[in-house]
């Protein structure tokens, strides 16, 4: 599905195409938005507004990982968001930025898209600040969607720290790993987000305004912030991941040591039951008319000395 909002500041706004368009060279304003693009909307990046092959090609098939590339009259970024309660995290957003004119390429119905798409075609007359602006406009609310995440994860962390000390199970220790994992890929995306924002922030970089420049600070400074919160969510995962297995090891150690005396006690009384276990027809003591219950009163008592000895050493 393509969506096209064209502004001129005499004709106003246009929806469609005109014949003869030419983005490049055109004094008007224009977004383009392709969402869930077939491929003949997407030779539409190729065939009218000239863009390289492979900035196309990986409008097809986004990378992971955010980059950004620049061409002589335009450049092609990659940006990553957060979905919101879906299997897989996170979700990109391609934009191509001109002097005059933006194209935003994703593969799923994004909601803070759309939102800002109806704002513009309402008010034709944001244009006016820019299609750097746009960018900005963009960036604010894909940005929010980390934080969103951070949020809600935070809760999720402190109800796994409880549940460990509660009872540290298999699933709970998957929650964790998946935490974990969770908090690398944020890492990674939000270190490379941030160098891009630091890029659009350059004075160097000539699509964005130098009035509009401040905003581009602002989304660089909160991209500093999540890198700070993914930090403290990974540490958190980590700590939750070796409280869990400081509990398991105590656990079994517990276990282990309960075991090891039973074992212990258990020895010697297999000793004296294997010597009268051996039927020999002169053993002395097979003839005695109490031997059997004077046997189980020793075996008693033994495994209560032992039992009483390894108390005082504080083994059990």
């Amino acid at each position: 599905m393509q969506r096209l909002l064209i502004f001129h500041q005499q004709q106003g706004l246009k929806e469609n195409l005109p014949p003869g368009f030419q983005p490049r060279q055109s004094e008007e304003f224009t977004w383009l938005d392709l969402v869930q693009p077939a491929p003949a909307e997407l030779d539409l990046l190729t065939d009218l507004f000239h863009f390289h092959p492979l900035a196309v090609e990986d409008c097809r098939h986004p990378h992971y990982r955010p980059g950004m590339a620049q061409y002589d009259e335009y450049a092609f970024l990659t940006l990553r968001c957060v979905k919101a309660y879906q299997r897989s995290l996170t979700t990109a957003l391609n934009v191509f930025l001109g002097p005059k004119f933006i194209v935003t390429v994703h593969q799923e119905e994004l909601e803070f898209v759309t939102k800002l798409w109806h704002q513009y075609r309402q008010d034709p007359q944001l244009f006016q600040k820019g299609v750097d602006f746009i960018l900005y406009s963009l960036l604010e609310p894909l940005t929010e969607t980390f934080f969103t995440f951070f949020d809600r994860t935070e809760g999720k962390i402190e109800y796994l720290e409880e549940e460990v000390f509660r009872r540290p199970t298999r699933q709970i220790l998957n929650q964790v790993f998946t935490l974990r994992r969770q908090a690398i890929k944020l890492r990674k995306i939000l270190g490379a987000q941030r160098d891009i924002i630091n890029l659009l922030a350059y004075p160097e970089f000539k699509l964005v305004k130098p009035e509009n420049r401040v905003f581009f600070l602002d989304i660089y400074n909160e991209m500093l912030r999540l890198i700070d919160q993914v930090e403290t969510f990974h540490d958190l995962a980590s700590s939750t991941l070796e409280i869990y297995l400081s509990l398991t090891s105590n656990r079994l150690n517990e276990i282990m040591k309960v075991l090891t005396v039973i074992t212990t006690i258990m020895m010697p009384l297999t000793l004296i039951a294997g010597i009268y276990g051996m039927n020999f027809r002169y053993m002395p003591e097979l003839e005695w008319r109490y031997g059997y219950f004077t046997v189980l009163g020793v075996m008693a008592l033994l495994a209560a000395v032992m039992l009483f000895f390894f108390r005082r050493k504080g083994w059990f």
